[in-house]
């Protein structure tokens, strides 16, 4: 039985029909799931359509944010009202049905083993902080979507690195920070990428260089208003809205069980911070995985059955069922280190095609550690638990997709049992998901 289920799983049209069912999905939950979020992203655009101009940080409170996402939904919000939003969200669901398409696009083509790909994909299609946030009015929808075509394009601008595409590399970052200002971790990377393209095309130095100005440029032009403007008023590049608004009590920090404290059986006896254990605000490891695999801190999201009743047990069958995929996950994350490290050492003696794979791998793996790095460093800053969430990371999400599938093909390699264990714990959490979505649909459906 379990044979032929892998056959069908491995089949190469799978993927196809899995683009579909998330697609349908996301339409679902359209009809379902409020357009207003956490935050009140609407406010914002409110406020533009109200005064004629964009806000300064300390006016709405998610004035903090760059501008892209509201000026592109202001069409839709013309014929919405701030109260509702359903009209606007259709620019969301836009947005997150063009993201899992680039997704798949991206899978079925640098994803080679098509049983360990379809697999990985079931995350894109199904995961909770990423399918709902891409659902929302906010500007998270847009920063998905823009990260994933930033990855569609680096693997455009490795394999052929003209000035053509290297100008829209520089173009999509730029938009990126005119969206979000996690796209910072991403310039670093892209960057470098650029330098090392070049140098093992034996670019001279002073080209190498004026392309990298040029780069530079075209980000800056596209990119830089609201660090501007926060200059100008707040003499700062960077502001959050924590500096000017009271959100959440702070002091999340609590000496090393900060840090290394991961108590499961707690999470799974409280599954949301809804009078649940007070500790696990202040444990980032159990917030970061709360947030990535359930609704631990979504209070006003529409979806109260999973938040406020006894079907929030639910979130604690897919904390237990996502531990699995979790390892993997970092498993992936250590075994592509590796051979980061690995494709470091042989930089210059890399063949053309072998330096490409390493350099595109190596980029994948650098913007998610700096995406985490600059989340984690916002926590410290601010000592406000709600900023270690998972979904702060997720414009960087094609290579978590792609370290779930490295630790899928190794486990596929060492252990049969341990691999088939694996495909039956990413297919019990999709379904999981799909009964957690369909729950809430029809009650809200039927208020």
């Amino acid at each position: 039985m379990f044979k032929q289920l892998t056959a069908i799983l491995g089949r190469d049209n799978l993927l196809g029909y899995l683009l579909l069912a998330g697609i349908v999905l996301r339409v679902f939950l359209y009809f379902t799931l409020p357009g207003f979020g956490v935050d009140a992203h609407g406010e914002v655009i409110n406020f533009i359509v109200e005064k004629g101009r964009l806000p300064l940080t300390r006016e709405v409170f998610c004035a903090m944010h760059p501008p892209l996402y509201y000026l592109l939904a202001l069409p839709f919000f013309y014929f919405d009202n701030v109260h509702s939003q359903k009209i606007t969200q259709i620019f969301s669901l836009l947005l997150a049905c063009g993201n899992l398409y680039l997704l798949y696009l991206l899978c079925k083509k640098l994803l080679p083993n098509i049983l360990a790909r379809n697999i990985s994909f079931l995350l894109a299609v199904s995961l909770h902080s990423f399918v709902t946030f891409s659902l929302y009015v906010s500007n998270d929808t847009l920063a998905y979507f823009l990260g994933t075509c930033i990855f569609y394009a680096l693997h455009r601008y490795i394999g052929k690195p003209d000035l053509k595409n290297e100008v829209i590399l520089a173009a999509l970052l730029g938009l990126g920070l005119l969206t979000k200002g996690t796209f910072l971790a991403f310039g670093p990377v892209l960057g470098l990428v650029v330098i090392l393209s070049l140098w093992k095309k034996e670019v001279p130095v002073k080209n190498i260089l004026g392309r990298l100005v040029l780069f530079g440029f075209v980000t800056f032009l596209l990119g830089s208003y609201k660090y501007l403007e926060n200059y100008y008023a707040e003499h700062r590049f960077i502001a959050h809205n924590i500096d000017f608004f009271y959100y959440m009590p702070a002091n999340t920090f609590i000496g090393i069980k900060s840090i290394l404290y991961f108590n499961l059986k707690q999470l799974v006896k409280y599954p949301t911070f809804f009078q649940g254990d007070p500790i696990l605000e202040h444990v980032y490891p159990i917030i970061f995985y709360a947030t990535f695999w359930y609704k631990f801190c979504e209070p006003l999201n529409g979806f109260e059955l999973g938040s406020r009743t006894s079907f929030k047990y639910i979130g604690s069958v897919i904390y237990i069922v996502g531990l699995i995929p979790s390892v993997l996950i970092l498993l992936g994350a250590f075994l592509k280190s590796v051979s980061v490290f690995k494709f470091i050492g042989k930089l210059k003696s890399a063949e053309k095609a072998s330096f490409e794979k390493g350099l595109e791998e190596a980029a994948w793996l650098g913007i998610l550690v700096l995406s985490i790095l600059l989340v984690i460093i916002a926590g410290v800053k601010y000592n406000v638990w709600v900023c270690f969430q998972s979904r702060l990371f997720l414009q960087a999400f094609f290579p978590i997709v792609w370290i779930l599938y490295a630790g899928l093909n190794f486990i596929r390699e060492k252990s049969p049992l341990a691999f088939n264990l694996s495909i039956l714990s990413m297919l019990s959490i999709s379904v999981l998901y799909f009964v957690y979505y369909l729950t809430e649909g029809i009650h809200i459906l039927s208020l």
